[in-house]
């Protein structure tokens, strides 16, 4: 009896070992993710700058055609 609840201890240890060890993987998976977000929001931010930028080009290309007419 005692020899069964020993190998019932180590089981449940390695249960409890490997879900910590599933815990920090995913933790480590989740901070690089974060990082992929951070990284994507800021081409994003990027890109809508250049948005605005070709707008106003545009914009004051259309004005300058109205005033040569």
């Amino acid at each position: 009896a005692e020899s069964i609840k020993i190998a019932k201890n180590k089981l449940l240890n390695n249960r409890i070992d490997n879900l910590l060890y599933d815990y920090e993987k995913l933790k480590l998976e989740n901070i690089a993710l974060q990082q992929e977000i951070e990284k994507l929001k800021n081409e994003n931010d990027q890109l809508i700058r250049n948005n605005q930028d070709m707008f106003l080009k545009i914009d004051s290309t259309l004005t300058l055609l109205k005033v040569q007419k």
